[in-house]
């Protein structure tokens, strides 16, 4: 596979938000959703360039799937509010995108529906069709030049990058 300029990465299994008494911004991942987490970041730290910005919501589920893909690639995690959900993120992702060394990659963890929705918007969707839906811990990867039309290069599920890190898929 070739490294992708932008990966776009959906938080790992969260509690259910009917049975969390805090604020949503501060629902944390599950058990598995931690153990998911650390083996998405297994797979993805082979397939990613070796120069990588990595983004993510400020929620602490976002964060959270974001801290082994970060000590993964021995790189900083910055938090952005436009990566929280409902949040409309294109323009910002065009400008960082900009900046990147030529074999650099852009790597944002968020939330649905607004992932798919960039995702899609990048790859030339007209009207807020969905080409592609992320669910809970999926990453796809895309090359192109900004602001689009991009390629999708993948689309890995949670399960299929937990087989990749040699975990059973929960």
């Amino acid at each position: 596979m070739r490294a992708p300029r932008l990966v776009l990465i959906r938080h790992a299994q969260a509690g259910n938000p009917g049975d969390w008494e805090g604020t949503d911004r501060d629902r944390p991942l599950t058990a598995k959703g931690q153990v998911s987490a650390v083996r998405m970041a297994q797979a993805l730290g082979e397939m990613l360039p070796e120069s990588v910005e990595l983004l993510c919501s400020p929620y602490l589920r976002a964060r959270q799937t974001a801290i082994p893909l970060s000590q993964a690639l021995d790189v900083p995690i910055r938090q952005k509010k436009w990566l929280a959900p409902g949040q409309p993120a294109g323009l910002e992702v065009e400008s960082l995108a900009r900046n990147l060394p030529a074999d650099g990659g852009l790597v944002l963890v968020g939330h649905e529906p607004d992932l798919s929705l960039l995702a899609s918007c990048l790859l030339g969707a007209a009207g807020g069709r969905s080409l592609v839906h992320m669910g809970k811990g999926d990453a796809c990867g895309l090359t192109g030049q900004l602001p689009g039309p991009m390629q999708l290069d993948w689309h890995l599920p949670r399960k299929v990058l937990e087989r990749m890190a040699g975990g059973a898929a929960s």
